[in-house]
């Protein structure tokens, strides 16, 4: 519970401060959960940079992080408090005569049973692969360093770390739990934002718009995982209502405060790069969308906009790429190696891309993706089925030009994603725009009076229905460590192999020691720890000849005091380099582990971890050999 509240306390405080912002600038939405889904994301993006400028000065400390956490508390606490009153006063979908209660209130039904299981995810002991190995090993490592430095070997401490600063401040006080409430309060601001883009549309339907887009199984999934796919849609459709209220009512301030918005997007994951550049192609081209007599105006309107938007989207989040440029030289590192220099080639092999990238499928990746998600990253973040059911059916109806321009815009987007890496948690921008057509034709439908038009009405409900269950049933799998049925350390000792291996290496090896390892996994490892493929990538290490005991004395060299080996049982094929086992075969059969146990993944393979010490004796004995040979 302390990490809820502590999770909430900063989603309090960042709303405040975004709100206390708005208000000065004149831009706050009328409405309470429109002010919040931008509110929000303003104030997590500027804790965020500010937590950056700190690491950057070498002050990434609880004293320095609780004199920012005062800072904001001074600046928009109060405004926080008030919010989230006018968010209670909120009548959720009340029901009248003119529209249908029944169907209201299943999506209601619906809704908050995903938003109460999502809840119960995410205060689950935390077991993320992507977040053991990055999403908070990264904030992890500039905790242990107090800085935000560049670690070669783990090459993600150079990308976008917006949402991970964010976990930063939250592992400082905290620990992984809270981290996993920040992101499931992301997922309430991105649906948020998702029905203030549907209001001027839907009016009092605009909810079903938000329900569609949380209920998605992908955002389920991800609002109850510390990863930064959920938070990169808050920021994203958090940048397309900020350009919408822009692109609606043009002014210098709405100018800066979209690019600001824009900005703290890219400040989150590569893909908003795509996004931004949309949002500057459409500022730029009004005139096409202009009538005939004001195009002249237009264009010098969309131009000037732009020279606002863009300087204010550089400044809130061109510090990312400039520390990543200056690190490595590439500024997107790792991607287009062959552009910059730096990089690698794995994250852009073809398993990365199983669709071929030609204009006809692109057009209809989104059947792909709905039919056959194992091919793209993950199974568990998929679309489910509403969008390939239901949205072909906006070319038959008459839907409102702002419906068909936000569908087709995140369409557009979708596509130009897919051009590259092809992972649907790297999409989920396009998951707020695609729902508000759904809802659109959902309202349309139940306003007939038809049977047919009832019957996809209701069948898109039943749609919904489904996602919702999928929400529940994750739920129930952690719901036992969540209710007290067993401790975190309990389930974790349990379903978390790295959990049992970090305890034992806590309880047996040094603080100074330096452990290399073929597991991704490193956040339960409370040691100095590096994943040895990323290092030997980046070294060669291995490849060049050298005999077992020659790439001990390497090891040691560069610091480096234990070795962690965690070999699958043979058994269905699965993702494992067993390259460095067998590059010190003949060192290992000399050798006794200090650690030696089989540990079963969950939901996945046997792994025997066995931790071996790198000795002094060792690098003597290499020397010895080496001039043997000579």
């Amino acid at each position: 519970m302390l990490d809820l509240g502590f999770a909430l306390l900063l989603t309090l405080l960042a709303t405040g401060l975004g709100a206390k912002l708005l208000t000065r600038l004149d831009l706050a939405p009328e409405h309470p959960v429109d002010r919040f889904g931008l509110a929000f994301p303003l104030g997590a993006g500027l804790l965020a940079l500010a937590t950056l400028l700190l690491g950057e000065f070498r002050a990434l400390n609880a004293v320095a992080l609780a004199v920012l956490l005062a800072v904001a508390a001074e600046i928009g606490l109060l405004s926080g408090i008030r919010l989230a009153r006018e968010l209670g006063a909120v009548p959720f979908a009340r029901p009248d005569a003119a529209r249908p209660v029944l169907y209201d209130r299943l999506m209601r039904v619906f809704l908050l049973a995903t938003v109460a299981a999502t809840a119960l995810s995410a205060l689950a002991p935390v077991m993320d692969g992507d977040a053991l190995c990055y999403h908070l090993q990264v904030p992890k490592v500039f905790l242990m360093e107090g800085a935000t430095t560049y670690q070669p070997d783990l090459h993600e401490t150079v990308y976008p770390l917006a949402t991970e600063m964010l976990y930063l401040i939250a592992l400082a006080f905290r620990g992984p739990v809270a981290c996993r409430v920040l992101q499931w309060a992301l997922g309430l601001a991105m649906a948020a934002n998702v029905a203030a883009l549907a209001r001027p549309a839907l009016g009092r339907r605009a909810w079903w718009a938000g329900a569609g887009a949380l209920l998605v199984p992908a955002v389920t999934n991800g609002m109850s995982a510390p990863l930064n796919d959920v938070a990169l849609a808050a920021f994203g459709t958090a940048a397309l209502a900020s350009w919408m209220r822009l692109y609606e009512a043009p002014g210098r301030k709405a100018a800066l405060v979209a690019g600001t918005f824009a900005g703290l997007a890219i400040g989150v994951k590569y893909p908003a790069l795509v996004l931004a550049g949309m949002l500057v192609a459409g500022l730029v081209a009004r005139p096409i969308l202009a009538r005939r007599g004001a195009a002249q105006r237009a264009w010098t309107d969309g131009l000037t906009l732009a020279s606002y938007f863009v300087p204010a989207m550089l400044a809130a989040g061109g510090a990312w790429y400039l520390r990543a440029f200056i690190a490595t030289g590439n500024p997107v590192h790792p991607f287009f190696r062959s552009v910059f220099g730096a990089g690698l080639d794995e994250v852009l092999d073809p398993i990365k891309r199983p669709l071929a990238v030609t204009a006809w499928n692109m057009v209809t990746s989104i059947a792909p993706l709905t039919l056959e998600p194992h091919r793209f990253d993950s199974f568990a973040h998929q679309f489910g089925p509403i969008f390939l059911l239901f949205l072909p059916a906006l070319l038959l109806e008459r839907a409102p030009r702002r419906v068909l321009g936000l569908v087709l815009f995140g369409y557009v987007f979708l596509m130009l994603c897919m051009t590259q890496r092809q992972s649907m948690r790297f999409l989920l921008i396009a998951v707020g725009p695609m729902s508000i057509g759904v809802a659109w034709l959902a309202s349309t439908w139940i306003e007939r009076r038809t049977i047919p038009a009832r019957a996809l009405a209701f069948a898109l409900l039943a749609a919904l229905g489904l996602e919702s269950c999928v929400a529940m049933a994750r739920a129930g799998r952690s719901a036992g460590a969540v209710l007290g049925r067993e401790t975190a350390e309990q389930y974790l000792a349990r379903h978390e192999p790295s959990y049992r291996v970090g305890r034992w290496i806590d309880a047996n090896l040094p603080e100074s020691a330096h452990v290399i390892g073929q597991d991704h996994r490193g956040f339960y490892i409370p040691r100095d720890y590096t994943m040895e493929l990323a290092h030997r990538r980046r070294t060669d290490l291995g490849a060049r000849g050298e005999t077992d005991r020659e790439i001990v004395a390497e090891l040691i060299r560069r610091g480096f005091t234990h070795v962690l080996l965690c070999p699958p049982q043979e058994g269905p094929e699965i993702e494992f380099d067993p390259t460095l086992g067998e590059l010190l075969a003949p060192w290992l059969d000399t050798r006794r582990p200090l650690y030696d146990e089989e540990l079963p993944e969950p939901n996945g393979p046997t792994r025997r971890y066995s931790i071996y010490e790198l000795t002094p004796d060792d690098a003597a004995v290499a020397v010895e050999s080496a001039g043997l040979a000579r």
